[in-house]
């Protein structure tokens, strides 16, 4: 009958050598190392319990059996060892070595136990029919303290992939609670052996106790794929990528949200509580083109211009999530924070399209905004005038008082633009000492009344240079409007040619192309 019991063992021992093989395969994965520690103490255990089986004499028995110590002592440290490398624990697995002196003492004591007798008083043979011969061991106090050590570091085990499953994400919590009640099964059943079964002829195979543990391990190696994308390194990027995550079901309820998006949402959109269960068009109502991405059953992105409560720039990609069969379950949005970039980018476009003297638009940047708004006025059937305007004798003013007075001169003249001038005109230095003004929703009419307005104002702004000089600021001006025109560059030649009209006359005035 004896039989029975060697198919049990060998058939259980080829099992765990197949799961062995499946965790060398993937050894550099976390978790792996440690869960074939396991299976090596499991193997010693579960042989030597064999071989103690089949020992003809009691001295063999009791050598057999002082081998499974080696095996029923470390496997709580596997255990302890699995959970800190499975939950990437990197301060604890430090410590690992340091548990290692209690159970190594004790297999030392173990095996010298024939002469110090401190871990057992005796032991009996027991004799089944089915399971065979078996030893019953009577410990010493130090044993009994010794043996209630393995329990406790197996109890450690459970309280860090406790601890483990309340970190991380519900999805993967099911997956860390199958290695929790992997690991607890083995001492739970190895107890009630230890309890009920000590002492009697039933000696139940020590690896038939592991396999029930062996096997949700496999399962949750197949299934979850433990091994194949750890949990921690999932958890991990969700924590600290520098890019929010929200995730959000199919009815537009948020499920999770990273330490990223937190941060974001506080910052850019005012949110500080927690936004876990709350819809999306309840906390982003103002942005309808985010919400229906989230709804759409489809990759999207956009980027929202925020300006409270403070100026920021998000990007946001919107990816749909679908179960194994291809159902729409919801979303997660990716949002990253580009306003250094796009501050970067404006400053840029700023300084290509900006006079550095004066800040007003340069020539290309006015050419490109006055052929835009043309385009638009001619569409709607609306006036728009544009004004050329050139300082007189600002040449003498450059040679007689030198390059930093005429910069002065032009810098002055920008400002007073900028103050005679609506804000929704358009104003630029084409170069040197000429000036560009378009004048939108504006006939030659009023562009005369405006361009008057500005003669007078320049004649009335004096620039002193010392206690007995100043520049009196004083122009001509060219004006034409869009009837009749083709291009923007057309009408600026007209305003250009209407200007030295101004000019060959008295000076100091303004004319009208076509007049």
């Amino acid at each position: 009958m004896e039989y029975g019991y060697i198919f049990i063992v060998g058939s259980s021992l080829i099992f765990l050598f197949i799961v062995a093989i499946y965790a060398i395969k993937n050894i550099n994965v976390a978790g792996s190392k440690a869960f074939l520690f396991q299976i090596i103490c499991v193997s010693i255990w579960s042989v030597g319990s064999l071989l103690e089986m089949l020992a003809p004499t009691e001295q063999l028995m009791l050598f057999w059996r002082n081998i499974q110590q080696i095996g029923i002592f470390l496997i709580p440290v596997a255990c302890i060892y699995f959970a800190a490398d499975y939950a990437q624990y990197a301060r604890l697995k430090k410590y690992i070595p340091l548990l290692l002196i209690i159970p190594v003492l004790a297999i030392i004591l173990i095996f010298t136990d024939s002469t110090t007798h401190l871990m057992r008083t005796g032991y009996i043979v027991s004799y089944n029919s089915f399971f065979g011969k078996a030893l019953s061991v009577q410990q010493t106090l130090l044993g009994k303290i010794l043996v209630s050590n393995n329990y406790l570091l197996a109890f450690g085990s459970l309280v860090i992939l406790y601890r483990f499953s309340r970190h991380v994400t519900k999805a993967l919590r099911r997956q860390v609670m199958l290695n929790f009640w992997a690991i607890g099964l083995i001492f739970i059943l190895a107890f009630l052996k230890s309890a009920f079964l000590e002492g009697t002829d039933v000696n139940i195979p020590i690896v038939t106790i592991y396999l029930p543990s062996s096997i949700i391990l496999f399962y949750n190696l197949y299934k979850n794929g433990v091994f194949l994308v750890s949990p921690i390194a999932r958890e991990k990027v969700f924590d600290v990528v520098e890019m929010g995550i929200i995730v959000a079901d199919r009815a537009g309820a948020i499920a999770d949200v990273n330490p990223c998006a937190m941060r974001l949402l506080n910052t850019c959109f005012a949110i500080s509580d927690t936004p876990n269960g709350k819809a999306m068009d309840s906390l982003f109502p103002d942005y309808p083109d985010w919400l229906a991405l989230t709804g759409d059953n489809r990759i999207g992105e956009l980027e929202l211009s925020l300006l409270t409560p403070c100026e920021r720039y998000i990007h946001i990609k919107v990816f749909p999530l679908h179960s194994n069969n291809g159902m729409f379950l919801g979303s997660v949005s990716i949002m990253s924070d580009v306003t250094v970039v796009r501050r970067q980018e404006l400053a840029l476009k700023k300084r290509a399209e900006t006079d550095t003297l004066t800040g007003l638009m340069n020539r290309e940047a006015f050419m490109s905004a006055f052929s835009s708004e043309l385009e638009k006025s001619a569409a709607a059937e609306s006036h728009i005038s544009v004004l050329m305007m050139d300082l007189d004798k600002f040449k003498w003013i450059n040679d007689t008082y030198g390059h930093a007075v005429g910069d002065r001169v032009i810098a002055e003249f920008a400002d007073l633009l900028k103050c005679t001038l609506r804000q929704e005109d358009a104003i630029a230095r084409i170069g040197g000492d000429e000036f560009a003004a378009m004048l939108r929703n504006t006939d030659r009419e009023k562009a005369s009344e405006i361009a008057n307005r500005i003669i007078q104002a320049a004649n009335g702004r004096q620039i002193p240079l010392d206690d007995q000089t100043v520049i009196q600021l004083k122009l001509c001006i060219g004006i034409c409007e869009n009837p009749g025109a083709t291009s923007a560059d057309e009408i600026l030649k007209r305003a250009d040619q209407a200007m030295y009209c101004a000019k060959n006359g008295s000076g100091n005035s303004f004319a009208i192309w076509g007049q």
